[in-house]
């Protein structure tokens, strides 16, 4: 079984419980690049939000600054990544790295116990669990434009990642409204089985 597992997608897909389920079948632990976001906050100042509060940063950004945001903060996370899966895929422990933070173009040339899978987003999915998480947008002024600036920035990201699979021959899976998790978890398993 390959040492480290990359799993990534825009957010809302189901990435996190998708990499808890296999964690659990496989007895791996599992960190979100959300997670080494947050770590390297502490000692570097890349949070794109820079001390708003998220409805307001949603609400009041333009689309093409939330869109230039993400890139940047996601480009200052690639070290810290790519340290992390260098080091569990060669003489670390097994893991399970999940998060929007890792793109198709960037995982070209890892070694042979590194498995990747992105999770693709229908047409419909990221906006009906967007708008069915009512807890993210509850209390903000104003609701409808926090969904549709975060939706915006979404569509944008999972477009950009189905188009980097297809360019770069990597393994995806298209996630509907009635995909479940353990039929992800079951295809992500047989992927493993046959990656070389």
């Amino acid at each position: 079984m390959e040492k480290v597992i990359l799993i990534g997608g825009s957010p809302m897909v189901g990435k996190s419980s998708v990499a808890v389920s296999l964690a659990g079948k496989l007895l791996y632990p599992c960190i979100s690049t959300d997670d080494i976001g947050e770590a390297l906050q502490t000692v570097v100042n890349i949070n794109p939000m820079r001390g708003q509060n998220y409805l307001d940063y949603y609400a009041y950004n333009k689309k093409t600054d939330l869109v230039e945001d993400i890139i940047g903060y996601h480009k200052a996370l690639e070290p810290a990544i790519f340290k992390l899966i260098d080091i569990h895929s060669t003489w670390g422990n097994p893991i399970i790295i999940e998060g929007w933070a890792i793109y198709p173009s960037k995982i070209k040339e890892l070694n042979e116990n590194v498995f990747s899978v992105w999770l693709i987003a229908d047409s419909n999915l990221l906006k009906t669990r967007i708008i069915s998480n009512n807890e993210f947008y509850i209390n903000a002024k104003e609701s409808q434009r926090v969904i549709d600036q975060y939706l915006y920035r979404s569509e944008w990201h999972n477009k950009l990642i189905l188009e980097q699979c297809k360019v770069e021959k990597k393994n995806y899976i298209l996630v509907t409204e009635e995909t479940t998790t353990d039929e992800i978890v079951s295809s992500i398993m047989e992927m493993l089985k046959t990656h070389e």
